[in-house]
C-alpha cells in the first residue's frame, strides 16, 4: 500500500521511544519553547548575488521508454493508449505571487521572493496520477497519461543527510541503471543499486542506495489527494484533464523526506516525525506547445507562510499542519539532530540527521542551490498480480546509454565490462549459449543489461537502450516491425515526435536502415 507519500512499512518502536523522551525532556526544561529558544542559532540568513532568473535543468527530449520493475517483466502496459512520460525540463528558483492568499501561481521570479517555484515541463497531454495500488486500482480516473513518481530535493547538497530508508527500490537511485547507464556526477558514487542486491536494508555498507541525500520530495501518487482537492482553473467540469485545461491540487503532495521521522521532533502530521504540510500544484497543458507544465508554488520562510494565509507570521512551532515552510522544516532537522546528539537512540540510521545539528537552515533555502533528483513513470493497464505498482519511464539526471561504468561515455571499456559480465555468469542459468538471464527479471535487473529485457547479450553489446517495443508487450515482435515502418524517415530526416523514438536504436533523429539492422538483432518474437 501506498500510504502518506510513502511505500508503507511499520513504524519501528524506535520511533515511539524517541518521541517519548523528546516530550519528558521538554517538559522539564519548561515546555517546548524553553527547550527550542535554546537551540536556536540565530545567524542571519545569506544570499547569492542577486539575480532573479530560475535555474533551468533540461532533460533530453524523446528519451521516454517503459522500464518495468514487477516480477516477469510482463505486467500488462499499453504503451500506445498511455504513452511513457516524458520529462523535458525542470525550472526553478525563488518566487514572489502577485496575490499569495488567492493566486500563487501568477507572478514573477525575483531574488527576492519568498516562496519556491518548481515547474516541472512534460511531453504530450499529461494527468494527474489516479490510485495505481492493485488493492485499489484507479490510475486512469482523471485521464489516460498520468505521471507518477518523485522529485527528489537535496537542499544543503549533503548525501550524508536524508533519504528513504523504508523503499528505497522506489526511487531514483534504486533505478536509474534500469535507463541503461550509471550516473557520472561523484555525488551518485558508492550510492546507486546497479542490481537489486542493494536493497539489502544494510544502512552501513555500500551502495548506500537508501540515503538519497533528499530534504523534501514531490510525490505524484494519486493516494494523496481525493476529486474535493481540485480545482478546475480552466476546463469543462467533466473530472478529466484534457487539452488546454489548468487544474490546482491542494493537498499533501510536497513531504520531507521519511528517513528524518524516528529521530524528528515534528508534530502535527499523520505519524510523528512526518513534515507533510498542504501545498499546491498546477497541471497546466498548453496545446500550441503540447506540453504540460507541473507546478509547485510553497512558502519558503515563515513570512511567506504567513501570507499565504492572510496571517501575521508564527513563531516556528515544528507542526506543518498551521503556517508550514521549507525553512520550519529545515529548523526541525536541525533542532532534532541537537536533541539526539544529546540522547542518542544508538542506532545506525540517526546519522540521516545528525549533521543537521551544526547547520544555519536559512543557508539552504534558496532553490537555485538545490540538487535535484527525478524518477517518472506511468501506470499497468489493470492490477498487477505481483502487487507492483508503478512502470517508469525517465529519469533526470540522464545517464548515457551503455555507459555501464559512469565514465560519461559509452564505449570500448563499456563494451569489454559487458562481455565479461557474459564470460563471468553465463552458465549461471545452467546453460552455456553467450547469454545471462536474469533471474526474477524486472524486480532484480542488472546495469549490463542495456536495453532493459531480462537478458544480458549481444544486443546489449549494441550499447543501445532502445528495445524497439512500441508496443509496451514485453517482447519485439511483427507487430512492432509494422509501427517501424510507419516511422521510417530514411536517412537525415527527422522521425515523427513521440512513440517513433522507440525505433531510433542508434539516436540520431531518424529512424533508417541502421534502425531496421538493429530491429533485426533485438526481434524476439515471431
Amino acid at each position: 500500500m501506498v500510504a502518506g507519500g510513502r511505500i508503507a512499512a511499520p513504524v519501528t518502536w524506535v520511533r515511539a521511544v524517541f518521541r517519548t523522551v523528546a516530550v519528558v525532556m521538554r517538559c522539564r526544561v519548561g515546555g517546548r519553547a524553553a527547550f527550542l529558544s535554546s537551540l536556536i542559532i540565530g545567524v542571519a540568513a545569506r544570499e547569492v548575488a542577486a539575480d532573479p532568473n530560475p535555474i533551468q535543468i533540461h532533460d533530453t527530449p524523446g528519451d521516454a521508454v517503459a522500464r518495468r520493475s514487477d516480477p516477469g517483466g510482463d505486467g500488462p502496459l499499453d504503451a500506445m493508449a498511455h504513452p511513457p512520460i516524458d520529462l523535458l525540463q525542470i525550472t526553478i528558483g525563488k518566487w514572489a505571487p502577485s496575490a499569495p492568499q488567492t493566486d500563487l501561481f501568477t507572478g514573477s521570479f525575483l531574488d527576492g521572493g519568498r516562496f519556491l517555484r518548481m515547474d516541472l515541463t512534460l511531453a504530450g497531454l499529461v494527468n494527474p496520477p489516479g490510485v495505481a495500488d492493485p488493492l485499489a486500482f484507479g490510475p486512469f480516473a482523471w485521464g489516460a497519461h498520468p505521471v507518477f513518481g518523485f522529485v527528489e530535493i537535496d537542499m544543503d547538497r549533503d548525501v550524508q543527510t536524508g533519504g528513504e530508508l523504508d523503499s528505497p527500490q522506489y526511487r531514483y537511485l534504486g533505478n536509474v541503471v534500469r535507463f541503461g547507464g550509471r550516473p557520472t556526477a561523484a555525488r551518485f558514487a558508492n550510492r546507486v543499486a546497479i542490481d537489486d542486491s542493494a536493497f539489502d536494508g544494510d544502512f552501513l555498507t555500500p551502495p548506500f542506495v537508501d540515503r538519497h541525500g533528499e530534504e523534501f520530495h514531490l510525490a505524484f501518487l494519486g493516494e494523496l489527494f481525493a476529486a474535493a482537492d481540485i480545482t478546475e482553473q480552466a476546463g469543462d467540469a467533466d473530472m478529466v484533464f484534457e487539452e488546454g485545461e489548468t487544474w490546482n491540487i491542494r493537498a499533501p503532495l510536497f513531504h520531507r523526506a521519511h528517513g528524518f521521522e524516528p529521530f524528528s521532533l515534528a508534530e502535527g502530521g499523520a505519524v510523528p516525525g512526518e513534515y507533510s504540510p498542504v501545498c499546491d500544484v498546477q497541471f497546466q497543458h498548453d496545446p500550441a506547445q503540447n506540453v504540460t507544465q507541473v507546478s509547485l508554488v510553497f512558502p519558503l520562510n515563515r513570512d511567506a507562510a504567513g501570507q499565504m494565509r492572510g496571517e501575521p507570521p508564527e513563531p516556528y512551532d515544528h507542526d506543518p499542519s498551521n503556517q508550514a515552510s521549507v525553512e520550519e522544516a529545515l529548523r526541525d532537522l536541525r533542532d532534532s539532530a541537537a536533541f539526539v546528539y544529546q540522547y542518542p537512540t544508538g542506532l545506525p540510521e540517526q546519522d540521516i540527521i545528525a549533521r543537521w545539528k551544526d547547520k544555519e537552515p536559512d543557508d539552504f533555502i534558496d532553490p537555485r542551490r538545490w540538487d535535484i533528483t527525478v524518477l517518472l513513470g506511468t501506470s499497468f493497464t489493470a492490477p498487477n498480480p505481483a502487487g507492483e505498482f508503478f512502470v517508469w519511464t525517465d529519469v533526470c539526471p540522464d545517464v548515457v546509454c551503455g555507459d555501464v561504468n559512469g565514465g560519461g561515455i559509452a564505449g570500448a571499456l563499456d563494451l569489454q565490462a559487458i562481455e565479461q559480465y557474459i564470460a563471468e555468469h553465463d552458465a549461471s542459468d545452467g546453460i552455456l549459449d553467450g547469454r545471462v538471464v536474469i533471474q526474477d527479471f524486472a524486480t532484480d535487473f542488472s546495469v549490463y543489461d542495456v536495453n532493459h529485457d531480462g537478458i544480458v547479450d549481444a544486443a546489449d553489446t549494441l550499447l543501445s537502450c532502445v528495445t524497439a517495443d512500441a508496443d509496451g508487450d514485453g517482447d519485439i515482435d511483427l507487430c512492432d516491425f509494422g509501427h517501424l515502418q510507419t516511422c521510417f524517415s530514411g536517412s537525415g530526416i527527422a522521425h515523427v515526435p513521440g512513440a517513433c523514438g522507440l525505433h531510433d536504436t542508434d539516436y540520431d533523429g531518424d529512424v533508417d536502415e541502421s534502425d531496421v539492422e538493429r530491429f533485426e538483432v533485438l526481434m524476439t518474437g515471431p
